[in-house]
C-alpha cells in the first residue's frame, strides 16, 4: 500500500492511506505563522480522523479542528482537551483501543520521566493500524519503557526537541527499541532533524526521513 505523509511542522502530520485522511495534533494559525508554513497548506475538507495527543496549545486548536471536520469526522483526544474542544469528541485514555471500519487505534502512554511538563496519565501517543500497517505518533514524551512493547511498527513519528520531550540522542535510543521501518522526527524545536541520521547509521533496518514543514513523502514499501 502507498502512504502519503505530510509534515505541517511541530507534531502535526497528515496521513493519507487506504482512502483515509488522518490528522495528528493540528496546529493553530499562530504556530503555522511562527513556523513559516503557508496558511491553509494543512487544510483539506472532510478529514476522516483527527487525533490530539494532549492539552498543550501547540498540539491542537479548536478553530483548526473545526476547519478540518466534515460531517463524519471522528475526533479523538484525552479528556483534557476533549472537554475544551467541545464538539462531539471521542475521549481516550492510555491503554484503550478503538476499532473503526478502516483502522484501529491504541492509545499509548506519553509522559516525562524526569521533567514536569507532561505528567503520566494526562497525554497519549497513538498506535494506528491501517491497511495492515502500523503508525506510531508518540505525542510529547520521553523514551519510556512502554516503547519497548509496541510490537511491529512500520512508521514512527518521534519528538527530538529535548526541552519538553526526549532529545535527539534519546530519540535514537527509542528508535532502536521500537525498530520502525521508517522514522520521522518531529517536535524538534531548535534541533535540526538531520541530526538524527548519523545516530542511526548502524541500523540499516531503520530508514530515517528528516522532513521540512509542508513536505510530502510517498511511502510505497516499508
Amino acid at each position: 500500500m502507498t502512504f502519503e505523509i505530510k509534515w505541517l511542522g511541530h507534531s502535526w502530520f497528515k496521513i493519507m492511506a487506504d482512502g483515509v485522511n488522518l490528522d495528528f495534533d493540528p496546529l493553530s494559525k499562530k504556530y503555522i505563522k511562527k513556523l513559516g508554513i503557508a496558511e491553509g497548506s494543512g487544510h483539506s475538507p472532510n478529514s476522516d480522523f483527527i487525533m490530539v495527543s494532549h492539552s498543550h496549545g501547540d498540539h491542537w486548536d479548536k478553530e483548526t479542528i473545526r476547519s478540518l471536520r466534515g460531517p463524519r469526522t471522528v475526533v479523538i483526544a484525552p479528556k483534557n482537551p476533549a472537554n475544551k474542544i467541545g464538539e462531539d469528541v471521542t475521549t481516550i485514555v492510555a491503554g484503550q483501543k478503538l476499532a473503526f471500519e478502516r483502522l484501529s487505534v491504541l492509545a499509548i502512554p506519553a509522559y516525562n520521566l524526569r521533567k514536569i511538563y507532561h505528567r503520566r496519565g494526562k497525554g497519549v501517543g497513538y498506535l494506528v493500524t491501517i491497511g495492515g500497517k502500523t503508525i506510531y505518533h508518540a505525542g510529547d514524551t520521553d523514551f519510556i519503557p512502554e516503547m519497548t512493547t509496541l510490537g511491529k511498527v512500520d512508521v514512527a513519528l518521534l519528538p527530538i526537541g529535548g526541552r519538553f520531550t526526549m532529545d535527539v540522542n534519546e530519540a535514537a535510543s527509542a528508535a532502536k527499541a521500537i525498530s520502525p521501518s521508517l522514522l520521522i522526527p518531529m517536535h524538534n524545536l531548535d534541533t535540526d532533524p538531520k541530526e538524527l541520521v548519523p545516530l542511526l547509521q548502524g541500523h540499516k533496518n531503520i530508514r530515517v526521513e528528516p522532513m521540512v514543514p509542508g513536505q510530502v513523502i510517498e511511502v510505497k514499501d516499508y
